[in-house]
């Protein structure tokens, strides 16, 4: 089985959190520091979120920008944005930087894209959200015209191109692999039909994942693709369970209340859960969905999530903690799931 890691220090978390002296160094000198520890314990991957303009929580506004800084410091590690919003962007100037990100890093780069769900990302850019599924479709066959040796020759509804020679173009060959973010049934039709790959989110069950996994790769196959699944889950994990529940659950909880907030689609029984007020504790997370416990309860629960989905990657998340007082609790929690856990699946 191959993991990816879901980097702490380059996720949304509370502008409060933020010191007022020296932020920006201290977050980026522990990106550096999480990154080489991902490639030391033999993680594949290290993916990076994307959003902008959220008025709660500081984003990772340019995860290509990010990933670059990364490889130049890795020889090993995949990098993955999970996920870049493309129907915010042109889709030349991603396809620019990927292939300047796959160049950099001799091939270790992953696009992972979505239409995105908070209008407001598109609002501030006098966007109109409602037309980003069509500006979505139009930007993954730009991005794969972009990356070939022609020049590009495109007339859409929202983008027109007329033999542009973009460069450079990517070391992967014929460019790096394409997966989609996707949670409703059209999404992930819409995955199958265009990408390499799907992206699951971390808000559905494994036992809920699985019969939509099985219609994707049989799509996928029909369209001639891949058919690759990457499975996200959320992650805690500690000697001491009840340390955790005190310390990490907090923040999670709080993750999928902002979810709530959004209006993205949940799991009805956790999200009654979740509204209702009262204290959670680990017991309630759903299961298959958030994993936490011990290293053994944590491996069980990846057992199950695998046997479930068999997945072709898992990206874990153990939350947000770029420079606050969480980061020593989670990168000592990336330690432990790295050594204890990740070897269990070596030959899964």
């Amino acid at each position: 089985m191959r993991f990816g890691l879901s980097l702490p220090t380059l996720t949304g978390f509370p502008r409060e959190s933020e010191p007022a002296d020296g932020g920006w160094r201290i977050r980026w000198q522990r990106s550096f520091e999480i990154v080489a520890l991902a490639e030391e314990l033999g993680f594949d991957l290290g993916t990076v979120g994307h959003h902008r303009f959220t008025v709660e929580r500081i984003d990772s506004s340019q995860p290509l920008i990010a990933i670059a800084a990364l490889a130049a410091r890795t020889t090993r590690l995949r990098f993955l944005t999970n996920i870049l919003i493309l129907p915010s962007h042109h889709p030349i100037d991603i396809a620019e930087q990927v292939a300047m990100v796959d160049e950099l890093s001799d091939g270790r780069v992953m696009l992972g894209v979505a239409i995105g769900y908070r209008p407001y990302e598109f609002e501030q850019l006098n966007l109109v959200f409602k037309e980003r599924v069509s500006r979505f479709e139009e930007g993954i066959a730009l991005l794969r015209a972009a990356w070939s040796d022609a020049p590009v020759e495109f007339a859409g509804r929202h983008f027109t191109i007329k033999s542009a020679n973009v460069t450079p173009k990517p070391v992967q060959k014929p460019g790096p692999p394409i997966f989609i973010g996707a949670q409703v049934d059209a999404a992930i039709d819409r995955a199958a039909r265009l990408g390499d790959g799907w992206l699951t989110d971390n808000i559905e069950s494994a036992a809920l994942l699985a019969p939509k996994i099985a219609r994707f790769r049989d799509q996928s196959r029909a369209a001639g693709r891949a058919g690759t699944v990457v499975l996200n889950r959320k992650m805690g994990i500690d000697r001491d369970k009840a340390k955790l529940e005190r310390e990490w659950l907090p923040p999670i909880l709080d993750i999928y209340r902002d979810y709530l907030r959004l209006g993205v689609p949940f799991d009805d029984v956790f999200a009654d859960k979740l509204r209702s007020g009262k204290p959670l504790t680990i017991a309630d997370l759903p299961p298959g969905q958030i994993i936490a416990g011990t290293p053994d309860e944590c491996a069980e629960g990846l057992r199950l999530c695998i046997e479930a989905t068999r997945p072709d990657c898992i990206v874990v998340d153990f939350g947000r903690g770029a420079h606050g007082a969480q980061y020593d609790s989670l990168r000592a929690q990336i330690e432990l799931f790295g050594r204890e856990v990740m070897p269990r699946f070596a030959d899964a």
